[in-house]
Order: structure tokens, then sequence, then C-alpha cells
């Protein structure tokens, strides 16, 4: 049995979730089931604010085994003088500051008996008030290991850290000099190629542009073309990529479009769970299924765009140009239908900056025009720090008074990839203006009508990255070594070992990826 106890503090709104937080990582670090786990969530977040709110201070202690998890948090405060009426829906007696700051909604004690499966609460008015619950669990059920695409040129590794700091799951590490990404818990972001100076990190991809027939379709993403200048910068990439043959172009926000129609008519028809969660970045949908699974239901039930344009163009050759490596890990699964090649944009990129030709041409390359690039009844989140937190405020069970959410990892979503030089703003702004300007021939830009968005055949499932075991018996007892470990690190979290933080060291000492001998200050602690 794993136990572990935490502190509450009486009006920090700030803190309050912290501990709900740490609660939920242990369970997911021993595979506990998604729903368990969102249960479990509601409930501590629900106690625990109710300490923030109510009283002065208070204490969180957990015990899990893998059959339930029991909760008891038990606070010095006002008591509550009469517990029936605390337990009706809507009664609330949260001050003036709690209103004010969304809470006090009088949900909180019924939303805890309803999650757990036990509940029991008990208060002396004038001293303070005690919950338990408990919440049943079982084993995860997860699909098989992840694919990653990101590419490491370890000789070009500096050792300066700095992919450590931004990975947002912790895959990364840097050992002996040499950087390793720990593929059951990367996403395929961008977050480590950004921050990567030397290029030891990077976006996959051919190197060299593909040779293309008369028949060859070029696909691009919509932020290609906001890297040139406004004034005739599309028209100058697109003769560009004429001299190199791609006479016919088709961006993914055509994809894009149709991937957020049918996302709007799902949640208007169809969707049961808010917020409904647009499936427009496939490194968003990843980490979803690696750190957020109780949430898959949430996911509207279509392939990415760059998945759903792979699906649907029927042409002998196609050529797609990655931005990230998320869409090279989902573009390289085997075809059925179409030979196809994939490239680095930023390959693409290099063709029109290296173009010197400046006369027109009687064939002109024609290109499949966008409409638009968000909704107005879209709620557009982008940056991996801030796609995280809206994705516990929603396993949290906030923000459904939104329909639609789109998430990106990228800052501005794919204007905001690395492979590209220009500002994410200014790039974004900028295509916005020229849409309405890109030339297009509607009449033989296609290789196949559709709708341009293709439904989901497999539902998604979640990954079993975190988890420490698949037996959940021996995921705990390592979790307690992690944890005993983690004590005798001297928790400076400085990376200097090549793990992230000191606890990501003690993990993977115990899982036989490093020794303790990587930290530099453990004799100093000592």
């Amino acid at each position: 049995m794993e136990t572990a106890v935490y502190s509450i503090s009486g009006g920090d709104y700030e803190g309050g979730g912290s501990a709900s937080r740490q609660l939920k990582e242990l369970l997911k670090k021993i595979g506990a089931d998604p729903k368990a786990i969102r249960k479990t969530m509601v409930a501590a977040y629900e106690t625990e604010m109710n300490t923030v709110i109510h009283a002065r201070q208070g204490t969180m202690k957990v015990a899990v085994d893998p059959v339930q998890v029991d909760v008891v948090v038990a606070d010095e405060g006002p008591g509550i003088p009469d517990i029936d009426l605390a337990m009706r829906e809507g009664y609330s007696t949260a001050p003036a500051k709690a209103r004010e700051m969304g809470f006090g909604a009088g949900m909180g004690l019924p939303n805890i008996r309803k999650n757990a499966d036990r509940f029991s609460l008990q208060s002396v008015a004038g001293e303070g008030t005690q919950v338990r619950f408990t919440v049943f669990l079982r084993s995860q059920e997860t699909a098989g290991s992840a694919r990653n695409s990101v590419r490491v040129t370890a000789e070009a590794c500096q050792a300066c850290l700095q992919c450590l700091r931004a990975c947002p799951t912790q895959a990364l590490r840097v050992y002996k000099g040499k950087p390793c990404i720990l593929g059951h818990l990367c996403v395929d972001c961008t977050s480590c190629i950004a921050v990567c100076g030397p290029k030891a990190l990077a976006v996959p991809g051919l190197e060299q542009v593909p040779a293309p027939s008369d028949e060859t379709v070029l696909v691009l993403p919509a932020s290609f073309l906001a890297q040139f200048q406004a004034d005739g910068g599309p028209s100058r990439a697109l003769d560009a990529l004429r001299s190199r043959g791609f006479r016919r172009v088709r961006l993914s926000s055509e994809w894009e479009d149709a991937v957020r129609a049918a996302s709007l008519d799902y949640a208007r028809n169809d969707a049961e769970t808010f917020p409904v969660l647009a499936p427009v970045c496939p490194a968003v949908v990843s980490l979803i299924q690696l750190r957020y699974p109780s949430l898959l239901g949430h996911v509207a039930p279509f392939l990415t765009p760059m998945e759903a344009a792979r699906e649907e163009l029927t042409a002998p050759h196609v050529v797609f140009a990655a931005a990230c490596p998320s869409q090279f890990t989902l573009l390289s699964m085997p075809a059925i239908l179409t030979q196809f090649d994939i490239v680095s944009a930023s390959v693409m990129y290099n063709v029109v900056r290296q173009y010197n030709v400046r006369c027109a041409d009687p064939n002109p390359t024609t290109i499949a025009h966008t409409s638009s690039y968000s909704g107005h009844d879209v709620f557009e989140v982008s940056g991996m720090f801030h796609v995280m937190k809206v994705l516990e405020e929603i396993e949290n069970g906030h923000l459904d008074e939104h329909g639609v959410i789109e998430l990106y990892a990228c800052t501005q979503g794919c204007f905001g990839s690395p492979v590209w030089p220009e500002d994410p703003f200014v790039a974004r702004e900028r295509y916005v203006r020229m849409r309405e300007h890109i030339s297009c021939s509607a009449g033989d830009h296609r290789t196949k009508a559709g709708p341009g968005f293709v439904r989901r055949t497999q539902p998604l499932q979640g990954r079993a990255g975190v988890r420490l075991d698949q037996d959940m018996g021996e995921a705990i007892r390592k979790l307690a070594r992690i944890d005993t470990l983690t004590k005798g690190l001297p928790g400076r979290n400085c990376s200097v070992c090549g793990a992230p933080t000191c606890a990501a060291l003690a993990e993977d000492v115990v899982l036989g990826r490093a020794t303790l001998d990587a930290c530099v200050y453990r004799e100093e602690k000592r």
C-alpha cells in the first residue's frame, strides 16, 4: 500500500488544487483506469477547495492499493452546523471572495458524494470537518506502444540541457552527454526542437525534394505561404514550386476547415460530453492519450486533418510537407491506395528561398484555397503550456460551457512550428490578409471529391506512458521506492544529472535507466 499526506492552506486560492493534482499523478503512475482517476480527482478537488474556502488549514491523507484509493481530508475550521442542508445542491456559505473567483456554487459536497464509491462526512461546529471517500480501482486498458519521430543527431548535442526543461512530458534525458528520448513519454510536439540551438533534435522527413510527375500532388501546411511577404509572396512561392515540377498544390487548411465544421456539427447534434475537443493537432491527441486518457471521450471522432488528407488523396503520387514530428508519425503509416513521400517542410521552404526566376508561366500551379482559419463558435488555445492548463481544467470538470475547443501544441498552431523562421503571430496575421488573394483553380486541383473529413473507425485508446509497471501492485511498490530515493536527493531539480528533475532521476534509477551516481550534488546533501 502507498500512502501520502498533502497539506492544504486555507485561503490559498492560487495554490488550491495542488494536493489533488499530486494524487492524480500518483494514480496515473500506478496505471489506474482513467474513469476511476477522474472520479477521484473531482472528489479530491472539491474536498480540497472546500478546505481552502472555509477552513484555516487541513490535510489530505491518501492510501492506495490495487483495489481502491482511500482519501481522508480533515480541516480546522468553522465546521458544518447542518449537514443535511449542506448536502443540498445549490446551498452555499462561501464568502464573497470565493464567489468572485468562481467558487461557491453549492455543488462541492454533492459532487464528492456522486463521484465516490463510499462517502462519509463528520463535522463539529467550531472545530472542523472530516470528509472520507473511497473510489474502487481497476487497471487501465491501453493501446500498443507509441510511435515517435523526433529526429536525434546525437553527435550534434552540446549537452546544454535546454530540451530537458522545455519538454512538457519529461520525455528527454541527456545521459553521458547524448540526448535520449523516452518514446513512451514523447508526444511528438516541437518543444524540444524549438530550443535546440545545435539542431541535435529536428523535424524528420526527406532532406531532398522528391522528383514530381505531372500527376504529383503537393500537400503544404497553410502556414507555408505565410513565411513570405504578403506582396507577391504566395505567387512567388508557387512559381518556385512550379520550377521544381509541382503544379498541383493543396493546403492542409482544406481539411482543417472540414474537421472544424464536422466537430461543430458533432457538438450540436451528437456529443454527450462537453467541451468537444476538435482533433486538429496530432501532438495534442497523443498528449491526451498519454496524460489525460479520461478525456478521450471528449475528442470528436474524426481523423486529424493530415490523416484525412492521406486517406482522401488517390493521386498516383503525393508529397506531404510535414511541419512537425507528429504529422510525420501519422503520415508514415503504410499506404494502401497511393504512393507518397514525406519531406520536411523546411526543405520546401528552402526551395522557395533559393528561387530566382521572376518570369510568368503560361501553365500556372493550381492551389486549393482555404475558407477561414477559425470559426466563431470555436475556442482556440495554442502552446503546450496553455494546452496542458486547459486540459487540467477540463479534467477537473470545468470549461463545459464551451462547445468546441481547438488545441494546438505550437503557438498559433502550425504557424509556430520551429521549421519556420517567421514569428507565428506575424505569420498568421499575414495569412489571414493574403488568403483572399491566393489564386486557385477549383476545377482541376482535386484528385477526389470528398467531404474533407474522415470519421475515425477505431476509438482512441490511452497510452501506458506514465505508468511504472503493467502490474498495479508492482507499480505501487516501485512508486514507494521512487519516493524514498527522491527524498534522498538534493531537490535542486537542476537537470545537471541529465534528467529533468530529481524525481525523474529517481524513477530512472528504479526502472534501470540510470544510477544515483549521475547526481553530482548527492554527497553534498549527505
